[in-house]
Parts: structure tokens; C-alpha cells; sequence
């Protein structure tokens, strides 16, 4: 029996070429592996997952092969000081030339 969702995503595609494609995930709520599950649940597992849709067995990572998930974006009311905080990622995903 279905139940209400306790988390949700917001999901949009920035760009599709080939065999993969650049989402923009926004999650808007904070469950583990909230984002990993979505895109796992909808056929587009996140690349490198070694989770889902399949647990890969202990032993078996690759860096070479890093899990293709960026928090590009945080921001967030600081509890203690009520002020607003944003903090900005230079890095980049191993697909994506621009960021």
C-alpha cells in the first residue's frame, strides 16, 4: 500500500547527450541517500553508484570511477545565528565541462 512520500526531489534535466545525461537535483527534504534512490527509482542511476540500483560487493571501488554526485549549491538559515549561508563548490563532475 502506498503511503505519503518522506521525501522528495526536485529533478531537472540541464543536458542529455548520448548515453548520459546532467541533472539538476534539488532535494527538499534530507533523507540518507534521498537523491541516489530517486534517480535509481526513475532508470537513471547515478554513475559510478555502487549502491544503487545494485550494492556492489566490499572492496570493489574504483577512485578512479568516483561516484558522479556534486553538491554544487548549499545554502542554509544558520541555526545559531539566523544569518543566511551559501556555500559554492569549484569542483566539477568528471561528464560535465562547464559547472
Amino acid at each position: 500500500m502506498a503511503g505519503e512520500p518522506n521525501a522528495v526531489t526536485d529533478i531537472e534535466l540541464l543536458r542529455h547527450g548520448g548515453a548520459f545525461s546532467h541533472y539538476q537535483l534539488t532535494p527538499l527534504t534530507g533523507k540518507k541517500h534521498q537523491l541516489r534512490v530517486h534517480m535509481a527509482s526513475l532508470g537513471m542511476p547515478l554513475l559510478n553508484d555502487r549502491l544503487y540500483p545494485v550494492v556492489q560487493p566490499l572492496g570493489t571501488s574504483d577512485p578512479a570511477r568516483p561516484l558522479q554526485l556534486l553538491a554544487k549549491v548549499i545554502d542554509f538559515i544558520d541555526p545559531i545565528s539566523g544569518q543566511a549561508r551559501q556555500f559554492i563548490s569549484q569542483q566539477t563532475l568528471v561528464l560535465c565541462s562547464e559547472s
